[in-house]
């Protein structure tokens, strides 16, 4: 049995001895090609010459998708999913990988256990602010969005530490306050 190796070398062969226009020759050369390249993928999958293989396929234009399902997809539980976290944003290396998620779905649980009666007091000061303010009262909360989120990475690493403390107060205090059941107290 012939090498993963030596595979790759023949289907490049009968690749590269396909020349212009239609003849048996270029028709048997480009069948051979093909099946020599699936027979590397079937039977060597995760190699460097499966690679090379999807390369001939699609300069012949057999395939213009590989799927790479094998090796991405991972079954997990549904618990597993919504819990485990995400990869991060990536940064250079010497930083702090440690980057504190904002916990949005405890806040947005917490405001919804607040009383109604607070929660309209909030809408009135906040009318009667967007009254003096106007639009520029917004600044400030799509500043803590943007810095609580995406855009954190671009700190200075001691500003980025201040947020990451920041964020870990404000997601214990959220989870302490849920566990309280709501309200202020």
């Amino acid at each position: 049995m012939a090498s993963a190796e030596k595979l790759l070398h023949e289907a490049q062969f009968a690749f590269q001895s396909i020349s212009f226009g239609e003849s048996r020759a270029n028709d048997r050369n480009r069948s051979r090609s093909s099946s020599l390249c699936r027979k590397i993928i079937r039977k060597y999958p995760a190699s460097m010459e499966a690679a090379e293989a999807h390369a001939v396929l699609r300069r012949l234009g057999e395939e213009a998708y590989a799927s790479k399902m094998q090796v991405q997809h991972v079954h997990t539980s549904q618990r597993e999913h919504h819990q485990a976290p995400g990869p991060g944003p990536q940064m250079p290396p010497g930083e702090d990988a440690g980057i504190e998620a904002f916990n949005w779905s405890g806040l947005m649980s917490w405001l919804f256990m607040v009383p109604k009666f607070v929660l309209g007091i909030a809408v009135l000061a906040g009318i009667f602010l967007f009254g003096i303010f106007g639009w520029f009262i917004f600044v400030p909360l799509v500043a803590f969005v943007l810095l609580t989120g995406p855009f954190r990475q671009m700190l200075k690493p001691e500003q980025r530490r201040e947020m990451n403390t920041f964020v870990a107060k404000a997601n214990a205090f959220i989870e302490e306050q849920r566990r309280k059941g709501g309200g202020f107290t």
